[in-house]
């Protein structure tokens, strides 16, 4: 898909990530639109990337809000040709078991049914018009589970189950669908991590962490080429090998003797 002159929804684009992708659209000539919680802080990046940019307050988790933001983005631009479903918290690191009801649910919120939300109202559209793509953003955790990270983790496999699954819906409907594994990146949300940690140790972690537009190129020229994966940070390959052969090992046998089973697409 040429992006250029096509209309680009970001949610979660108030700074970090998807400040960086909406950064990346609208230098390759997309008419860009920012949503975020906080309104102001989308405000502030749509005057710092200029380019005709405008910004809305959305709540991702609330039905009304998706549909009066797409009101809104509509009456600016038309009907939106890329959803960037970008809008997601982590917690801290801590063990599963202290981490309360009400701290899984919100990040289940936001993160997973907040990339339902989205996916719901545009992709019959974008079905209809035979164009349009959807970029979900997981994480590099969506791959390899941390420790102590249990609750985000979770979250993530699901933004990339969940994407994977409707790619494979939306593909013979000429709709794209891409997965943003993002790992180390300079934003509220990673900065906000390391506030219990020693000076030194914020530092050096801080040296490590990817600029956010970087990662917006590259979701750009994943939706120009029509990509599934979308790697930032290949540093992360030997452990995804790992986990990956731990699984292929524990194929064998089947569980019940002489099954013939055999995969059944419905």
């Amino acid at each position: 898909m040429d992006v250029s002159g096509k209309v680009v929804l970001v949610t979660g684009g108030g700074g970090g990530i998807g400040a960086g992708i909406t950064e990346a659209f609208a230098e390759a000539g997309a008419k860009v639109a920012i949503t975020d919680i906080n309104g102001d802080w989308a405000q502030a990046e749509a005057t710092r990337i200029g380019r005709g940019a405008i910004a809305f307050q959305h709540d991702v988790t609330s039905p009304e809000s998706w549909a009066q933001m797409k009101t809104g983005v509509e009456a600016a631009f038309g009907p939106v040709d890329v959803l960037c479903n970008n809008a997601g918290i982590s917690l801290p690191f801590k063990p599963m078991e202290d981490i309360t009801l009400d701290q899984f649910d919100r990040v289940m919120a936001i993160n997973v049914r907040g990339v339902f939300l989205g996916c719901h109202l545009f992709m019959g559209e974008m079905k209809a018009r035979g164009s349009g793509h959807i970029v979900n953003t997981s994480s590099v955790n969506g791959q390899l589970p941390h420790g102590t990270f249990a609750c985000y983790s979770a979250s993530k496999f699901a933004v990339s189950g969940l994407s994977e699954s409707i790619g494979q819906e939306l593909a013979p409907f000429g709709v794209g669908v891409s997965i943003l594994y993002p790992g180390l990146t300079r934003s509220r949300m990673s900065e906000g991590q390391m506030h219990d940690l020693p000076d030194d140790i914020k530092a050096a972690i801080a040296g490590k962490m990817m600029e956010p537009v970087w990662l917006g190129r590259a979701v750009v020229r994943a939706v120009q080429e029509n990509q599934l994966h979308i790697i930032t940070h290949p540093d992360h390959l030997d452990a995804l090998k790992a986990r990956v052969d731990a699984l292929y090992a524990a194929f064998g046998e089947p569980a019940q003797p002489d099954f013939a089973g055999g995969r059944i697409d419905v």
